[in-house]
């Protein structure tokens, strides 16, 4: 993942924890069905998706939230 961050100029850090995120994120955004992005997680169970892609939503809503507030 560093690799092809590096061959693409991006600059944060990029590992396979992220990639997860973005694919699962996007597909939710898309419509995907929730059964799918389950089966492609390898999710036993659809809670489990539900709480992961929440947690990620939670953390877009607490970036937004911090915006809000000058330092």
């Amino acid at each position: 993942m560093k690799k092809i961050g590096s061959d693409i100029g991006y600059d944060k850090p990029l590992t396979t924890y992220s990639a997860r995120h973005s694919y699962a994120t996007i597909l939710k955004r898309s419509g995907a069905p929730l059964g799918f992005i389950s089966e492609s997680l390898g999710h036993k169970s659809l809670q489990t998706t539900e709480a992961y892609l929440d947690s990620f939503e939670d953390e877009t809503r607490r970036k937004y939230a911090e915006m809000l507030v000058p330092k």
